[in-house]
């Protein structure tokens, strides 16, 4: 989500990420949740839920410029100008462009990837009075992805946000969004335009002493149009997906604000399965401003998208009308602990059941050879660890780590082999170390290493060897202006993170000013 704005597709079943450039100077903060989200985001808040909140119009004031030329970042830009009306009305508007290179297949031939975007927008937030905030906000944009399918894509949305804040412990707000995406495949001869109407409410109000209540409603209104092809097909073409959802959750303070059991359950109505129920509970026990343990099971749904559903390929595959939600019920256990004032770490176990999961099938009524049906269940387990370290005022270092383990049963002969590998490309070992320091004069240095375990092969993706990266920045800071110089995966010349293009090692300088 990006400020409230749901940015999944129906069409998949996941997040067009390429579309998705918000200028990262006005980013208040990123949100990533782990594990099922369903109680409070809905269907398809399954693994996960990641939520990108930007300022507010009054914490953009004045102007804000970038520039950035490189090796395979060929130039990128950006400017932002924050101002306001009178004493309660704030403004910014944007505008920002980058160009990046292609990657490589190996070393003599271009993947002709090359991939380029243009995006501007607004916000404005009117502070009506001390109970009531207006937010108004939109972008548009447009690009062009040298892919072998050669895709143009661009977008429109428009974002409009009440608040009513009745006291510091109770608040109301009303939001309702439009956005469109537009995505061409020329070489391919397919084009799908979605459009999603959404209005969404939800209030906070305390229950007596030991009790917060959270509840709210939702209504969204996909409309998407594709234009079908020999090589990629929908039927209907032209579809409305509906999604009606209404949710309740209450936090209860057992012993002194130290034990709180969460408790809470999503109810929503879909266009293809129809009723789901998304319930969770979640125990917090804080014996000391030091350590929490917490334990929750949750219970979440990933809802058909077209591609399950409406896609038909007659040489290739069928649609099931009968495709079924896709489910988990998850069990997560956690401790947070400060054994001293400068070390903060975060231990978290997992163990996933899902059920009716996608499969590929051979089809008993072909042709076609092959059908989407729901023939299989799975076992995931792992653990997360993450850490920060500051070792000093001017030096910070965080680490992360996570383990993944997985196990796939197919429920009927008629599963194709390699059915298990298609839902879940993910590596097991996954570790990543930073260190931030700031140094005399105004400089800043910092060094990110990850390391990233290897894929599985599967006939549509190659399989990719393990294998360790690095980024570094170095930057200096003269009065309103910054100078910085960014090396990205610096371990080796290039190397293939997924498929068969290979990322390479790059270098760009940027400067930045800000009044």
């Amino acid at each position: 989500m990006i400020d409230g704005r749901s940015v999944y597709t129906p069409l998949f079943g996941g997040v067009f990420w390429d579309a998705q450039n918000v200028l990262l100077e006005d980013i208040a903060r990123i949100e990533v949740v782990s594990g099922p989200g369903g109680t409070l985001w809905g269907d398809n808040a399954v693994n996960g839920v990641i939520s990108v909140i930007s300022k507010s119009a009054d914490e953009t004031q004045g102007l804000y410029a970038s520039g950035a030329v490189g090796s395979f970042l060929k130039d990128q830009a950006g400017v932002r100008f924050g101002g306001k009306a009178g004493n309660n009305i704030f403004y910014r508007v944007y505008g920002q462009y980058f160009d990046d290179k292609s990657t490589r297949i190996n070393d003599t031939t271009d993947a002709k990837d090359n991939w380029n975007m243009a995006q501007g927008g607004f916000r404005m937030d009117y502070y009506v009075s001390d109970k009531n905030t207006v937010t108004l906000q939109g972008d548009l944009y447009g690009g062009r992805e040298n892919t072998p399918a050669s895709t143009m894509i661009n977008g429109q949305n428009i974002l409009g946000r009440w608040t009513h804040k009745f006291s510091d412990s109770s608040d109301l707000k009303l939001q309702v969004y439009f956005d469109r995406t537009f995505r061409d495949l020329p070489v391919a001869g397919f084009t799908d335009d979605l459009k999603t109407y959404d209005i969404d409410l939800q209030h906070r109000f305390p229950l007596r002493k030991r009790q917060q209540i959270l509840w709210g409603g939702s209504f969204r209104l996909a409309d998407d149009h594709a234009k079908n092809s020999p090589a990629l097909s929908f039927t209907p073409a032209h579809t409305n997906l509906h999604l009606v959802t209404g949710f309740v959750q209450d936090q209860i303070t057992v012993i002194n604000h130290r034990l709180q059991l969460t408790l809470g359950t999503k109810l929503s109505s879909n266009h293809y399965t129809g009723f789901e129920i998304q319930p969770s509970g979640r125990l917090a026990f804080t014996p000391n401003t030091h350590h929490t343990i917490w334990a929750a099971v949750s219970r979440a749904v990933r809802v058909p998208s077209r591609f399950d559903v409406d896609e038909s390929l007659p040489a290739i595959t069928t649609p099931d009308p009968k495709f079924k939600s896709e489910k988990v019920t998850a069990y997560e256990i956690g401790y947070r602990v400060e054994p001293v004032r400068r070390i903060a770490i975060s231990l978290a176990g997992f163990y996933n059941q899902y059920t009716d999961l996608r499969t590929i099938n051979a089809n008993p009524g072909a042709p076609p050879p092959l059908i989407f049906t729901n023939d299989q269940s799975a076992h995931t387990w792992g653990i997360e660890v993450s850490a920060n370290y500051w070792m000093f005022d001017w030096w910070h270092l965080r680490m992360g780590y996570t383990y993944l383990g997985k196990k796939f049963t197919a429920l009927s002969p008629t599963v194709v082999r390699g059915a298990d590998v298609f839902e879940a490309i993910d590596p097991h070992h996954q570790a990543m170390l930073q260190s931030v320091v700031d140094l005399p004069q105004h400089i800043q240095l910092d060094v990110t290493g990850r390391f990233v375990d290897s894929l599985t092969i599967w006939p549509l993706t190659p399989g990719v060897s393990q294998y360790f990266s690095m980024d570094l920045r170095i930057a200096w800071r003269y009065k309103s202006f910054e100078f910085s110089v960014v090396g990205k995966d610096l371990l080796a010349p290039r190397h293939i993170e997924f498929g068969v293009s290979q990322i390479p090692r790059s270098i760009y300088g940027k400067i930045t000013c800000r009044f």
